[in-house]
């Protein structure tokens, strides 16, 4: 018998905001590592050593610490690289970028009046009791991205 609160299962997050800057500055903010390190974690937290070889098969990678000192890193692979349009990496623990993710995130950047649309997928294996604070520290890292964009 298993256990319901380990069961994992295929998710799709999908999250839509919009930025009042142009796309060019929602793309830097995803791929220049300092402008990355200023939103990609949670409130409080910090991002360091983040590596952004923005290249279908480049590294991506960082660190997220706490106040307290714990670390949780993250990498993964790029899969494709259309400029100020599309993203699409993974996130695992693999090695090279030929083997499997166990997610996947798409970023989609629209052009709209008064800024730039930005459409994200995260795709892959989760927990079912972990999906809902996915979800939620997510939407947390796009508010903080929406801070550092209107600050710049």
């Amino acid at each position: 018998m298993t256990d319901a609160t380990t069961d994992e299962s295929p998710h799709e997050l999908v999250l839509t905001d919009r930025f009042p800057v142009p796309p060019a500055a929602v793309w830097a903010a995803w791929t220049d590592p300092d402008r990355f390190a200023q939103w990609w974690h949670a409130p409080d937290w910090g991002t360091r050593d983040v590596e952004l070889d923005v290249r279908p098969g480049g590294r991506f990678a960082a660190r997220q610490v706490a106040p307290d000192g714990m670390e949780v890193p993250f990498a993964g692979f790029y899969r494709e690289v259309v400029p100020q349009e599309r993203l699409v990496l993974t996130l695992s623990d693999a090695a090279t970028a030929d083997e499997p993710a166990r997610t996947e995130l798409t970023v989609l950047l629209r052009p709209v009046e008064g800024g730039t649309e930005q459409e994200f997928h995260q795709t892959g294996v989760i927990s079912d009791e972990h999906f809902g604070a996915l979800r939620a520290g997510t939407m947390r890292f796009f508010a903080q991205l929406g801070d550092v964009l209107r600050a710049s």
